[in-house]
């Protein structure tokens, strides 16, 4: 049994004459938090959307759990355990924050189309387990006690909780998120931190593009680092902190504090 979960060889993709992902290969270990940084523009959340079957590569392959998916969408993936968030937040606003949490349940929905219109036994333990499940979510991200709020009504960064309490409700195996500490304080970070890890502990592998760095360089196992779509340094967060062509073309003469 290999313990790669997701590998890209020679992955690209270009929008016209422009290469936004140039020939990017990646292996990513099971139960790793692999974190992809770079300077705006390099090309990071393309992999992801690549990744993840939102966009589909101009060549290359994507391949999970020993399985070809390049050209999978994102609904099929999701379905074979891969999910993620976005970078701009997707909430159904109009719904409560529960109702936004129980329907990332869908895909494991199993009841009779007829049940829809006419509820029976399995409809309501269905619907039961959904919403005690979902509650549990948003106990684990600390936003139970806002489970009947709007979802439209909630700050930026409780938004982005909501949106990753959404996309847990998939039940995923490969969980790839695209700046999740986009808008959050310090303390939402910190908290960001301790849930991703407890993640991992739980045998969650998790693929993270992410600007803030304390939070890269306190959680990731491995730090692949781009540069105008182009692979530039891979390693450990000392080996990245370290490197001169990182610290030039991202992260300031001075490195990055932890």
């Amino acid at each position: 049994m290999s313990n790669t979960i997701l590998e890209v060889q020679g992955l690209c993709k270009y929008f016209g004459g422009v290469k936004a992902v140039d020939g990017i290969n990646l292996k990513i270990p099971k139960n790793a938090i692999q974190t992809i940084i770079g300077p705006n523009g390099a090309g990071k959340s393309t992999t992801l959307n690549l990744l993840s079957g939102t966009y589909f590569p101009t060549h290359g392959k994507v391949t999970y759990n020993q399985a070809d998916v390049t050209d999978l969408k994102l609904h099929q993936r999701v379905h074979l355990g891969m999910a993620r968030t976005f970078q701009k937040i997707r909430l159904f606003k109009q719904l409560s924050v529960l109702e936004n949490v129980i329907a990332g349940f869908h895909i494991h929905h199993q009841i009779p189309a007829w049940q829809y219109l006419i509820p029976a036994g399995a409809f309501r333990k269905n619907r039961s387990d959904c919403q005690n499940e979902a509650m549990a979510l948003l106990e684990f991200l600390g936003l139970s006690d806002k489970a009947n709020d709007r979802a439209g009504s909630l700050p930026y960064g409780t938004q982005r909780l909501l949106e990753i309490a959404r996309s847990l409700a998939t039940r995923p195996k490969l969980f790839m998120l695209d700046e999740p500490a986009a808008g959050l304080n310090d303390t939402e970070v910190q908290f960001l931190m301790g849930r991703l890890k407890d993640l991992q502990n739980q045998g969650m592998t998790i693929v993270l593009v992410e600007h803030n760095m304390k939070l890269v360089m306190n959680v990731a196992d491995e730090i692949f680092v781009m540069d105008h779509g182009e692979y530039l340094f891979d390693g450990k967060p000392n080996e990245v902190q370290s490197n001169p062509k990182v610290i030039a073309a991202y992260l300031g003469a001075d490195g990055v504090q932890q």
